[in-house]
Parts: C-alpha cells; sequence; structure tokens
C-alpha cells in the first residue's frame, strides 16, 4: 500500500497537536486573568465603569496630550501672563453674563418683532432702550438684553443674515445655471469687504462728530446695525424680475424702510449714558450728528445695498 500524506493519521496528529496544545495556554490565561481581576479591584469605581461600558470611550478634549501640547506652545508664544489674559477675556466673553453672549440672547418672539421693525419702521413709536435697574461695576449704564428689550441689537439676526444671503444668492446662481463653487469663495469675500467697509465709515464718522462713551458706538453693537441690512437684501433676491417697476417700487421702499430704522435706532441711543445725555451737548454737534446718519442711513446705504444685490 501507498504511503498517502493526507490519509486521517495526519489530520488526527495535528488535531492532537492543537488538542494537547491548547491546553497550556488555557493554563497559562488563567494567572492573567486573575491578575487582570486583582488590578481592576484596586481600580477607582469610575474608571472600573468606564473600562465595563461597551463601545468607544471618548476622552475629554481638554485632558488630551495635543491640547496641552498646543496649549503651552500657545502660552510660550505670547508669554504666560498675556495667555492668563486671554484665557481670562475668553471665559467672559463667552459667560452667561459676558459682553458678548448678551447679544444672543434672543428668544423666537423678539426675532420676529424685530423683523417687523426693520421693515416696518414706520409703526415703531419708541426707540429708546431700557436700561437696567442696576448699572454696571465700572459705572457705566446697562442695557436689557434683545429678549426684554425690542430695541436692543443682538447678533442673531445678522449671522444668520449673512449665511441665508450666501446660500439663497448661490441657489438661485444655481438654478440659473451659471453655478461656479468659486462664486461662493467670491461673493462670500465681497459681502464681507462690503461689510467692513461700512463699518468703517460709520465707527469714523461717529468718532468724529461725537465724542461720547454712549454703548451705541461701541464696535459690536455697530456690527449689529450694519449686518440688519441683510434682511431687506434677502427680501429683494426674492422680487421677480419682471415688471421691472415693481421691483423697483419695492426695492426703492426696502432701501428707505432700512435708512429709517438705522436713523432711528443709532440717533436716540447716542447721546445716552450715565454721565451725559442730548442736553449736554451743544445743537450743533447733534445738528451735524444727525445729518450724518441721514447720509448714510439714505444714500450711502441705497448705493451700498444696490452694488451688494
Amino acid at each position: 500500500m501507498s504511503y498517502n500524506p493526507y490519509s486521517f493519521q495526519g489530520e488526527a496528529t495535528a488535531n492532537d497537536r492543537f488538542r494537547h496544545g491548547s491546553q497550556p495556554s488555557m493554563e497559562q490565561g488563567q494567572p492573567l486573568f486573575g491578575a487582570q481581576q486583582a488590578s481592576q479591584q484596586q481600580m477607582p469605581p469610575q474608571q472600573q465603569q468606564q473600562q465595563q461600558q461597551p463601545g468607544f470611550n471618548f476622552q475629554n478634549p481638554t485632558q488630551s496630550m495635543a491640547f496641552q501640547l498646543g496649549q503651552s506652545a500657545f502660552s510660550n508664544f505670547i508669554g504666560e501672563q498675556n495667555f492668563s489674559q486671554f484665557q481670562e477675556t475668553v471665559s467672559k466673553a463667552t459667560s452667561a453674563n459676558g459682553s458678548l453672549s448678551l447679544y444672543f440672547q434672543v428668544t423666537t418672539n423678539y426675532v420676529i418683532n424685530k423683523l417687523r421693525v426693520i421693515l416696518i419702521p414706520f409703526t415703531n413709536k419708541n426707540w429708546q432702550r431700557i436700561p437696567e435697574a442696576q448699572q454696571g461695576s465700572n459705572g457705566a449704564l446697562s442695557f436689557m438684553p434683545p429678549k426684554d428689550d425690542i430695541n436692543s441689537p443682538d447678533m442673531y439676526i445678522p449671522i444668520m443674515g449673512l449665511v441665508t444671503y450666501i446660500l439663497i444668492w448661490n441657489t438661485q446662481q444655481g438654478l440659473k445655471g451659471s453655478f461656479n463653487p468659486e462664486n461662493l469663495y467670491y461673493k462670500l469675500s465681497s459681502t464681507v469687504a462690503f461689510v467692513l467697509l461700512d463699518l468703517v465709515i460709520l465707527k469714523l464718522g461717529l468718532y468724529l462728530l461725537v465724542s461720547t462713551n454712549s454703548r451705541t458706538t461701541n464696535i459690536v453693537e455697530l456690527i449689529c446695525f450694519v449686518g440688519y441690512k441683510f434682511v431687506p437684501l434677502i427680501l429683494a433676491l426674492f422680487l421677480p424680475s419682471s415688471p421691472i417697476y415693481l421691483k423697483m417700487i419695492v426695492q426703492v421702499y426696502l432701501f428707505i424702510a432700512f435708512g429709517v430704522f438705522l436713523l432711528r435706532s443709532v440717533k436716540f441711543n447716542l447721546f445716552t449714558n450715565t454721565n451725559s445725555d442730548m442736553v449736554t451737548f451743544n445743537k450743533a454737534t447733534v445738528r451735524k450728528c444727525n445729518y450724518f446718519l441721514f447720509v448714510y442711513g439714505f444714500i450711502w446705504q441705497s448705493i451700498l445695498m444696490w452694488l451688494m444685490g
């Protein structure tokens, strides 16, 4: 009989080798399991619970090595003292009572009423903001947040207006068949450039004409007022191209309405602070400020929105 290397004896030998070889591994695994169980007993309960939970365990980003290396590199770059001041500024701005977070305290009722005031400003009778009963720590007059005062500026509508305006403009370009991904960057950069130019003109004009520490001249609040222009710009995008006279009439109304809103919102709150009011300023200063706001709100804004649209 010839020898067959693939006969049952070879398979049995392999199986026997596997069966006999697997027993020491099981016996060797018992001490490892006992050591692992003993190490788990020495661990805190919180770590044991994290190890027993199935799935992925996500670490806190502030405890990761990359975050700590980046934090140390940034602190070494700007200095320990400047880094501590930076952390303090960010924590104050993002806290519940921070100066920047106050402009995002809005409600649905506020947003609806604010849009109504922007589009139909002739119905609003009172334009002065409501001051808080308690003044700030530095003696400056503080006002109610936007959710409690319709005349208070906010950052929610300008930011959402900018995003909505860019998306609607690019959607219309796509419906016309002329969409290009580069147009998204071009439109965003040109819009931000126009907004920055508008902000510089408003800030420089108020700085040269009125020397007051009013909160209305704050750069954050001026950004809010400048960003409200996206509300009429978005509505102007939905206007039909024909008849042309109807489109022109609605556009002129939107520009005039926004000019009235901007003029009254800035004018009636410009000379309000703790130490001075409109009576302490001479009539020539008030008249020059009114002329500037009229030219800025009606003429310049109409030209700017026509270029942006």
